[in-house]
């Protein structure tokens, strides 16, 4: 009787035993084998492109038109002011000098400031100048990082795994109400934001200004004035302009932290000399 006690035992220490070994085998090879994770990197790359923009044009035509920026022409009603300069074309032979380059309902145009357009096909580009635009793409690369721990936690612990699942799904339903509330919160704020931006974008342009000091002078972007011996040339010669005339506003700036309102042509008035006779 207790040999055959004793070959029991045996048995079962056997089987215990190529369970024990069969379990840190499969375990062993857990170890060894790493789970890749695909981690994305945005990398920015910037290229870089020169184009040639007209600065100054001459007029070709006999009679060419001065067009408003919707492209319809300015008439003997309603001609295009410039200081004491009233017209509603431009002579031959005329010098300006171009702010930019604009199309207009697919013709090309070039703003002369003050609100004046020529048409490409009436002059002729006398001088140009290369400027730079950069240009960003952004190409993602990916990493491989291992998670071997990760795995080898996920076997040791399947059957707690299994237990869990119930209060994972529980969890889960919660998180998903956590997500909705926090993005009803975050599109609230963004509204907000909105908002903010919205009404800080409605802060009024300066469009027109009239002249209030009898003698107003017209000044360089570097604040210096135009002189006698190098005056502001603009169907005709002039150093300053005077009380009443009325000019439009392209743009309002700073300059050695005095303001200015730049009235085209390379011409700037101070704010101090005008008042503001118009916005938007």
């Amino acid at each position: 009787m207790t040999k055959k006690h004793d070959s029991k035992e045996g048995l079962e220490l056997m089987k215990f035993t190529k369970k024990l070994a069969f379990a840190s085998a499969s375990l062993a090879l857990t170890l060894a084998t790493p789970v890749s994770l695909a981690a994305s990197n945005a990398v920015s790359f910037a290229a870089t492109k020169t184009t040639t923009q007209a600065t100054k044009i001459q007029v070709t035509k006999k009679n060419a038109p001065i067009y408003h920026k919707d492209g319809t022409k300015f008439t003997k009603k309603s001609p295009y002011v410039y200081g004491n300069y009233s017209s509603i074309k431009m002579g031959k032979g005329a010098q300006l000098n171009v702010i930019k380059t604009v199309t207009i309902k697919g013709a090309k145009y070039y703003y002369i400031g003050n609100s004046a357009y020529l048409k490409a096909s009436d002059v002729k580009v006398i001088a140009t100048k290369k400027v730079k635009t950069t240009t960003s793409t952004k190409k993602t690369t990916t990493k491989k990082t291992s998670s071997t721990k990760k795995t080898a936690k996920k076997t040791s612990s399947t059957k707690k795994t299994a237990k869990k699942t119930s209060s994972t799904k529980k969890t889960a339903k919660k998180t998903s109400s956590t997500k909705k509330t926090s993005s009803k919160s975050t599109t609230a704020k963004s509204t907000s934001s909105k908002s903010t931006k919205t009404t800080a974008k409605k802060a009024k342009t300066v469009t027109k200004v009239t002249v209030t000091k009898k003698v107003a002078y017209y000044y360089r972007k570097d604040g210096s004035k135009y002189t006698k011996k190098n005056p502001y040339i603009y169907q005709g010669k002039n150093t300053h302009t005077t009380k009443g005339y009325t000019f439009n506003v392209s743009k309002t700036v700073k300059i050695k932290g005095a303001t200015y309102y730049y009235i085209g042509n390379n011409a700037y008035l101070k704010a101090t000399d005008v008042k503001v006779t118009a916005t938007k």
